[in-house]
């Protein structure tokens, strides 16, 4: 019998801020997106908007543009500092395969 071994050069990422508490609920809050308008992105988050507003009645849901959309714009401080000053309770991000 004989051993492979193998490299794997991705390394191992650090971890120096973790996600924020998960909600108990999301039945009044107030609930941002943030898309990099990727993966066919403007079929899904109308879907996942439209299933919050059933599931959750009194749901407020920030509209598509409320924030930068886009790969370079959604990387930068002005956007967090946008999605900080909302006062959002949670922000859903994506979108990826």
């Amino acid at each position: 019998m004989f051993e492979l071994s193998f490299y794997d050069p991705s390394g191992t990422p650090l971890d120096t801020q973790p996600h924020a508490p998960r909600l108990d609920t999301l039945q009044g809050k107030k609930i941002g997106f943030v898309s990099i308008d990727e993966w066919q992105a403007y079929r899904t988050f109308p879907l996942l908007r439209d299933l919050l507003r059933r599931d959750f009645a009194n749901i407020e849901l920030l509209p598509m543009d409320a924030f930068p959309r886009g790969i370079g714009p959604v990387a930068t401080e002005e956007a967090a500092a946008l999605v900080a000053a909302s006062e959002v309770d949670a922000v859903i991000i994506g979108n990826a395969a």
